[in-house]
């Protein structure tokens, strides 16, 4: 009932101070209630089934003064949400097919004869469960809140692995049970939507400040472990390098041909890497190898060609990312990935690079044995296309300095292609099962836990969250990616002899002072996490080049 939950809440806090950690878990109906100002979020406690509302929900604003207010300085709390929140969409369903064990939305109706009185009044502005830790009034405490999934979907309750369960808390006890030793929260949160592909919810991660997106969960400090896998031989080298600047173009960037100019310089100096080991498709070199889609695509097939166990393979994108309308219906977020090669102005799809595409061509064409690193140093989400870094740029011609330029690796998508799917168009494709789902969801999620690619020996590092941007920035004198800046710098750090999970921890750490953007890896077995970077295992010592 409402009263003992608020009791627990009480109960939570009491005596809670200074390093110590609070769990809250809610999983039942969500629901909204209609205020003068506007709609307000809810929980809905055992006893709003025959008590009149609001007074038998906890709205919002009563989940602040209880749960988040309270909270002392130096303490952590964590709060699960398991439940829907907007009223819009009660009628959606999962594409999970359960035949008579169907999932149900965790969404309540209101009453009909709801009357709502001053005394239960909210602020819309800040307002809600999970976005109104945002506010000022939070900046000092240490608050994390998952939700199950985003304001206009439903949370499922369904039935998984043989019991009745919140469709949200299994794939985040699942992502949990993985035991990778790296956990942050940002990884959690990635982790449990790759669990959940196959349902329309995504869930969402709201915390008080940036830097705790990449804080290791419940505070638990990661232990590697003692020894370190053994290396394979590295057999023959190969990689393909593409920076695409745009140039002369509304589209126009300045560190992409930077990017892979500095990454070349380290895969000879450091990683054994021969010129005739190494394309190069930007607009600096002869017309035959700029960037367009055909070249690439040429290049993706050169890279893999008569590839055999012990080879180590290299990829490396940086120019704009995009999405455009998914037209396999099996995407929850109705859009699909791409990459936009050099003649990306002429009509899409077919002269974009789909996710499925790179799967096709490298990912799927992947021997067993051979490694294969992939970095994207661009942007896939069309909702964050106005984020910027933290730091204070002007973007353009007006811009008065190079260390005052700053621009995101997002390139809008042509408007007919611009519109998302209708996610429950998926079972006119064969989405209704998990076997029949679209394999490609992405260039990095999918290869983690993926069946398709089993024990790969594949990393794909991406610049940023899908929810974040990578910046095309200017760094140490020069334009470049903040991505490929950092993760340069960070084998610099190393003398490039460092762990997969080591370095992207080294890479998160020199972004999170300047950018907003945290980087992510996936591979396909926790314990290439621990493999050495391009198999480098002992240091190597450089001499300086400037644009360190």
């Amino acid at each position: 009932n409402k009263d003992t939950i608020i009791a627990g809440f009480k109960w939570l806090y009491t005596d809670a101070r200074s390093g110590d950690l609070l769990f809250f878990q809610y999983s039942g109906h969500g629901s909204q209630i209609m205020t003068f100002s506007g709609q307000a979020d809810c929980i809905c406690p055992l006893d709003c089934l025959h008590r009149p509302w609001p007074d038998s929900v906890i709205v919002d604003s009563e989940i602040h003064q209880h749960l988040y207010e309270p909270l002392p300085l130096g303490c952590k709390a964590i709060a699960l949400f398991d439940c829907c929140h907007s009223g819009t969409v009660p009628n959606l369903v999962v594409k999970r097919d359960f035949g008579a064990q169907a999932p149900k939305g965790r969404y309540m109706k209101p009453s009909l004869e709801l009357k709502v009185t001053e005394a239960h009044l909210v602020e819309v502005a800040g307002s809600g469960i999970r976005k109104a830790v945002t506010r000022e009034e939070y900046a000092g405490r240490q608050l994390w809140v998952f939700s199950g999934c985003q304001d206009n979907q439903t949370s499922a309750d369904a039935h998984v692995d043989g019991s009745y369960q919140g469709a949200f808390t299994w794939a985040f006890i699942k992502a949990l049970r993985s035991d990778v030793w790296h956990e942050s929260y940002i990884d959690l949160l990635e982790q449990t939507k790759t669990n959940l592909r196959g349902y329309t919810q995504i869930p969402a991660l709201t915390t008080t400040l940036d830097s705790y997106l990449a804080s290791w969960y419940a505070g638990r400090t990661p232990q590697a472990p003692v020894t370190k896998s053994l290396e394979l031989d590295v057999g023959h080298r190969k990689a393909l390098l593409v920076g695409i600047n745009y140039r002369d173009t509304r589209n126009e960037l300045r560190g992409c041909i930077n990017d892979v100019n500095n990454q070349k310089y380290i895969l000879k100096a450091a990683y054994g890497f021969q010129d005739s080991e190494i394309m190069m498709l930007t607009e600096d070199e002869s017309r035959s190898n700029w960037p367009y889609k055909a070249r690439i695509v040429e290049g993706m097939q050169w890279l893999l060609k008569d590839a055999r166990p012990g080879d180590l393979l290299f990829f490396h994108y940086s120019g704009h990312g995009s999405q455009m309308t998914d037209h396999t219906g099996c995407e929850p977020s109705g859009m699909s990935d791409c990459i936009c090669p050099l003649d990306c102005d002429k009509p899409w799809p077919e002269h974009i690079i789909l996710d499925t595409e790179i799967h096709q061509h490298v990912y799927s064409e992947l021997p067993d044995l051979v490694k294969l690193v992939c970095l994207f140093d661009c942007c896939h989400s069309g909702t964050v296309a106005n984020l910027e870094c933290k730091r204070a740029y002007e973007v353009g011609p007006n811009a008065m300095s190079p260390q005052s330029y700053g621009a995101t690796r997002f390139l809008e998508p042509p408007a007919h292609v611009a519109t998302p799917s209708r996610p429950s168009a998926g079972r006119a494709f064969g989405c209704g099962r998990r076997s029949a789902m679209k394999p490609a969801s992405g260039f990095r999620r999918s290869v983690a836990g993926s069946d398709t690619y089993g024990n790969k020996l594949v990393w794909v590092y991406s610049g940023c969250q899908d929810n974040q941007t990578s910046a095309d920035a200017f760094e140490d004198g020069q334009y470049q990616g903040a991505f490929t800046w950092a993760c340069i710098a960070a084998l610099k750090s190393s003398r490039f002899s460092s762990d997969h999970g080591a370095l992207l921890n080294s890479i998160r750490d020199k972004l999170r002072k300047r950018y907003r953007q945290i980087p992510a890896l996936s591979t396909t077995t926790r314990e290439h996490f621990i493999r050495y970077y391009l198999g480098q295992t002992q240091p190597v010592y450089l001499p300086n080049r400037s644009w360190f």
